[in-house]
């Protein structure tokens, strides 16, 4: 997923990593100053892009992905 994340726009990316945290469409856009309809828009770029099909598919693969970053940090101790 770390190399896919590139292909995001700078606003994609904010998105996603509000996603990742739970937040609504509502929430996102209140705290990126969009529109909820443009979150949408975002998501589903993104969604796309990472070739995932739902929020769902977003969180579970930033959460492999840091789970990853952790066991690297742990092999460099």
């Amino acid at each position: 997923m770390q190399k896919e994340l590139h292909c995001l726009s700078p606003r994609e990316f904010q998105v996603a990593n509000h996603i990742t945290k739970g937040m609504t469409n509502r929430a996102i856009g209140d705290t990126l100053f969009i529109s909820e309809r443009t979150v949408k828009f975002h998501a589903a770029n993104i969604y796309k892009k990472l070739n995932l099909k739902n929020r769902a598919g977003l969180i579970s693969g930033y959460v492999s992905e840091m789970q990853r970053i952790e066991k690297l940090k742990l092999s460099i101790h």
